[in-house]
Parts: structure tokens; C-alpha cells; sequence
């Protein structure tokens, strides 16, 4: 059995390259029954953020590989290798295991110590249990990454303080406009990234707010919760003139801003300001918008710069985390070890019970006529030897497990004793 992550990053790639491999929360599912009907054995998760997109893959074969991953990535959004290959990383087992647990404990985010990525952890792991592609590997590896987060972010103080992309996008308002009294607060989009950022705007004195989504009830619903008012998605350009301040994050495969909209606005607004925040991967507003006078443009990206400067305190425990995560670590490959041996010692036992078999049937004509139960004692006999003559090499076999050697262990006792996979050719 063999673990490989395959994805890549806001580390890697710029948001331009990660919208074009993202997965849609719709198209998950879609892509993990695709990816196992390409490797029938394998296991599957797909976590798909506006910072990150990844595939957490097992097989117990070996069709598993950096490149047939890729060659997924390439087929599923129809999109060359070319253009995505090279700002991809692979691990694999223990760096693969590593990988995640530093992801769900957020110390791989755009923002040092944020909460939401081990939700967004959880979702994509609930996603894949309900599409039936985890088995007793990647469902023992999420459940460990989640109690790892929680350990993580409770024992050192790496979550704290409000440093998220939602606050952050409330500082840069600050900086364009001092008061937020009579400034109208333009939502497009429903989801929870939205109502965090309309929520801090709130909280700072904003007083109007509209919100605009394809599903109007949802708009309704979050306008309410607020004093806002919602409106037909359809509408979006009538109110933008009205707006000071745009949040946008859509699940739109393509802008819903465009340059000749934001110049009409700021015409009718008579070169009155704009703030546009757009935290939607792929991206809402097209971002030529940020060319033009008057209007304030910012990115995902931009916002997860600002957030990284905010968040020199929360470096401090950065070594209090890694120490907890390599114990786990530690702890998971030894359970890897021993999932990996397992079969091993089986095939160790059933090789020399079969022996001990072979060697009772040539021995049974010779004993000629004896009673049933001295036979059975015989056989009983050469059981029980076989079993103490193992007990011993199967012991130290899942000792070693611990330490990470017990796979090679038993790999090394086959050679000695000429074990073979029944599959193997023989020469």
C-alpha cells in the first residue's frame, strides 16, 4: 500500500493557475467516482480551497504515481500538464502524512494559525465518505488531522488573535474609508466567507447593506440577518453605483465584474471611491477593474499577504506545533507500518503451515494403521510448533513496525526463507 499527495498551493502557484485546476463543491464528487473508476482500489480525497487544491490518494497496487496523478488533474478539467505541472508537489507516505497534518493544523495556510481550513479538512473528508472513496487508510488519516488541528490549536497559541481573511479585508477598508456609517456594503454571494466579512463590517459601524446571490432566498436570508437588502442576482449592475465597498465570492467559473461595469459606476458616482474585495477563487472581478482612478482593488492573494504581515506573533509557537505534529506523525507510520506488515506475516504463516502441511502428508502413509486421535495429536503438535516458531519473528516484526522497519523486516525474512507472491512469475 503506498499514500501520495499530489497538488499545489498559494505557495506554488498564483491564484491565476490554481482557478484553472479548482474543484467546484459540485464537481467533487463528480471527480472522486471518475478517479475511482481509473484505479478501482485506490482511495480518495479531494480538498479544494481558494489557497489550495490536493488529491490524497491510496492503492494498494503500484498505479499510484506522481504522474498518473497529474495525468487526473489534466483529464478531469481538460487542461494540458504543461500549464499546471510544474507549480505542483508530490509527497508520498510519511511526507504525504506530514503534509496534511501540517495543512489541517494551518500551518501550511495563506494565513498562519486561520480555524477554517480544518472545516474545510472535514467537508472534503465527509465529502469523500459520502461518495464511498476512503477505506481503513485515508479514513484513520483524516480523523487523525483532525484531532491533530485540535491539539494543535489548544495546546499552543497559534490560532489566536483575529488574523483571517475576513478581518483583513476589514483593515483595508478601514484604510480606504475612516467611518463606515453612511457607507452601503454590496454582498454578492451568500456563502460563509461573505457573511463574516459583511458580519466585522457590522460590527465596525456599517449600517447598509445589499446582497445579491443566484439564490435569492439565501440573499434574503443573510440580508435579513443583517438590516440588508437583498436583490434579484440579475439586478447586480442597477446597484453597484450605490456601492462603496464590494465583497464578492461566487462559485462562478468566470467574472461577474467587469471593467465597463465599475466605469459606469464610478461615472455616476462622480469619481466617489470604490473598495472591491474579491475572495472568490476562480476570480469575480476582472482584474483590469484595479486600473482604473478611483477604484480599489484587491485579491485573495493580496489579502493573504497583508494577513501573513499581521501574523509575526503567531510564529513564535510555530515549534511547540511541529513538535506535536511529528509525534503524531510517529504514531500514524507506526500504524502504517503494521497495516503494511499485516498481510506480510499472514503470507509468512500460511509459507510455512503449508510446509508443515506437505510434511504431514508425506509422513501419514508411513505411520500406517494409527487411531484417529493419535493422528489429530500429531497434527495439533506440528501446529503449535509452527505457531512458537513464529510468534517470535511476527513479535519483532510489528516491534519494528513502530519504529518504521517492520515492512523491510519481514520483507527480509521472505528473501531468507524464499517467499514469493503467489503472482510473482517464476523464473
Amino acid at each position: 500500500m503506498n499514500l501520495h499527495t499530489v497538488g499545489l498551493n498559494h505557495d506554488s502557484a498564483p491564484v491565476e493557475i490554481r482557478e484553472k485546476i479548482a474543484f467546484s463543491a459540485s464537481s467533487v464528487p463528480i471527480a472522486l467516482s471518475s478517479f475511482t473508476q481509473t484505479f478501482p482500489l485506490s482511495e480518495a480525497v479531494i480538498l479544494s480551497t481558494c489557497n489550495r487544491v490536493e488529491i490524497y490518494a491510496t492503492s494498494p497496487d503500484n498505479s499510484l504515481n506522481k504522474e498518473a496523478l497529474l495525468d487526473f488533474f489534466s483529464a478531469f478539467h481538460g487542461l494540458p500538464k504543461e500549464k499546471f505541472a510544474d507549480h505542483m508537489y508530490h509527497h508520498q507516505d510519511m511526507n504525504a502524512v506530514r503534509h496534511l497534518f501540517f495543512v489541517s493544523s494551518s500551518l501550511n495556510s495563506g494565513v498562519l494559525g486561520e480555524t477554517q481550513i480544518i472545516s474545510q479538512v472535514k467537508e472534503a473528508y465527509t465529502t469523500a465518505t459520502a461518495a464511498e472513496t476512503t477505506g481503513s487508510m485515508l479514513n484513520q488519516l483524516f480523523q487523525r488531522s483532525l484531532t491533530v488541528a485540535k491539539d494543535v490549536h489548544t495546546k499552543t497559541s497559534i490560532g489566536k488573535g483575529n488574523i483571517s481573511v475576513s478581518t483583513v479585508a476589514v483593515d483595508l477598508a478601514i484604510k480606504v474609508f475612516k467611518d463606515f456609517s453612511d457607507k452601503t456594503i454590496f454582498i454578492i454571494g451568500a456563502g460563509e466567507m461573505c457573511e463574516l466579512v459583511l458580519k466585522h463590517l457590522v460590527e465596525r459601524g456599517a449600517n447598509t447593506a445589499i446582497v445579491a446571490n443566484r439564490n435569492y432566498d439565501k440573499a434574503k436570508s443573510l440580508a435579513e440577518e443583517y438590516d440588508g437588502k437583498a436583490i434579484n442576482y440579475e439586478n447586480l449592475d442597477d446597484y453597484l453605483p450605490q456601492a462603496d465597498i464590494v465583497i464578492s465570492s461566487t462559485a462562478s467559473p468566470r467574472p461577474v465584474i467587469h471593467t465597463e461595469h465599475i466605469k459606469s459606476a464610478i461615472k455616476t458616482r462622480r469619481g466617489n471611491p470604490m473598495l472591491l474585495i474579491d475572495i472568490a477563487v476562480p476570480r469575480d472581478i476582472d482584474p483590469k477593474i484595479a486600473k482604473i482612478d478611483n477604484v480599489y482593488l484587491y485579491n485573495i492573494d493580496d489579502l493573504q499577504t497583508v494577513a501573513n504581515n499581521n501574523a509575526k506573533d503567531r510564529k513564535k509557537d510555530i515549534g511547540k506545533c511541529v513538535l506535536i505534529i511529528d509525534k503524531e506523525v510517529e504514531k500514524f507510520m507506526a500504524w502504517f507500518e503494521e497495516l503494511k506488515i499485516g498481510p506480510a506475516i499472514t503470507q509468512l504463516r500460511n509459507h510455512f503451515h503449508e510446509i508443515g502441511e506437505q510434511e504431514l502428508e508425506r509422513l501419514r502413509p508411513k505411520l500406517g494403521e494409527i487411531a484417529h486421535e493419535e493422528w489429530e495429536h500429531i497434527v495439533y503438535s506440528m501446529q503449535r510448533t509452527l505457531n512458537k516458531i513464529l510468534h517470535k519473528p511476527a513479535k519483532v516484526g510489528k516491534e519494528k513496525a513502530k519504529n518504521g522497519g517492520g515492512y523491510q523486516y519481514v520483507e527480509t525474512i521472505k528473501h531468507l526463507f524464499g517467499i514469493h507472491h503467489k503472482d510473482e512469475t517464476k523464473k
